[in-house]
C-alpha cells in the first residue's frame, strides 16, 4: 500500500507546504483510495516538516509550492514532490493515480535552513 501526503487547507491543496493547516494522508492500493487521515501541521519549523511528513509513511507529497531547503530534504529522503497543484486534495490524488498530475516546479527561496541553525 502506498501513502500520498497532500499539504492542505481543509479539503483543498495548500498554496505553500510549510504554511498548510494540515496534511491529508491518502492510503492507496493501485488506483483506489482505501483510507484518508487528516493530521494537523505541528507548526512551521524550517527544515523539520519534511521529517514529520516522512514519519507518516508517505512516499509522495502534493502541494502548491515549497522552499528550496524542504524540496532538497524531500529529495534526499527519496520522497517524490509534486508542486504547483491547486484545487481539491482528493481530486489531485485521483489525477496523480491516473498518471496525469505534473509538477510545475514552484520552488521559492523563502526558507534556508542555515539561517535557523545555531
Amino acid at each position: 500500500m502506498k501513502k500520498i501526503a497532500v499539504a492542505s487547507e481543509g479539503s483543498r491543496v495548500s498554496d505553500h507546504f510549510g504554511l498548510c493547516k494540515d496534511f491529508m494522508i491518502y492510503s492507496v492500493d493501485g488506483a483506489r483510495i482505501n483510507h484518508v487521515e487528516m493530521i494537523a501541521n505541528p507548526g512551521h519549523k524550517p527544515c523539520e516538516l519534511p521529517e514529520f511528513v516522512e514519519t507518516t509513511g508517505a512516499t509522495t507529497l502534493i502541494t502548491g509550492s515549497m522552499g528550496k531547503a524542504a524540496a532538497e530534504n524531500f529529495h534526499r529522503m527519496g520522497i517524490e514532490v509534486i508542486l504547483g497543484v491547486k484545487g481539491e486534495s482528493e481530486q489531485a490524488v485521483q489525477t496523480y493515480l491516473k498518471g496525469e498530475l505534473e509538477s510545475s516546479g514552484n520552488i521559492c527561496d523563502s526558507w534556508i535552513c542555515e539561517f535557523f541553525e545555531n
